[in-house]
């Protein structure tokens, strides 16, 4: 009787704690998918910075300002217009076409 009492107990136990893990790890996962607009746009603006270079760049200087107004929460909305103009640009590289229209498609996941 005693063996079976203590092995309730720990089944409990383990059992409360399965179900804290859980909700800890929900919270987590809740608070990256919220985040994930802001990461992705600090990549996108990273790449951006890289395929500018030094000189200025009439498409890429207005979504450069448009990220970083974005990533200071200046406005609350990521630009996903510039994006998609930058995307099918062909005078951009392969590399970061690519990366626009991945960070693109995890935006749109996120809707």
């Amino acid at each position: 009787m005693e063996l079976l009492l203590k092995l309730s107990l720990e089944m409990a136990l383990f059992t409360g704690l399965g179900v804290l893990y859980y909700f800890y790890q929900k919270k987590k996962i809740l608070r990256h998918e919220e985040e994930k607009a802001t990461y992705l746009m600090g990549f996108v603006l990273e790449a951006s910075l890289s395929e500018r270079g030094d000189s200025p760049h009439d498409l890429l200087d207005p979504l450069i300002e448009a990220i970083d107004d974005f990533l200071h929460n200046r406005t609350t909305v990521p630009p996903l217009g510039l994006l998609k103009i930058c995307a099918k640009n062909d005078s951009f590289s392969e590399e970061y076409r690519s990366v626009l229209q991945e960070s693109l498609l995890e935006l749109d996941e996120e809707k």
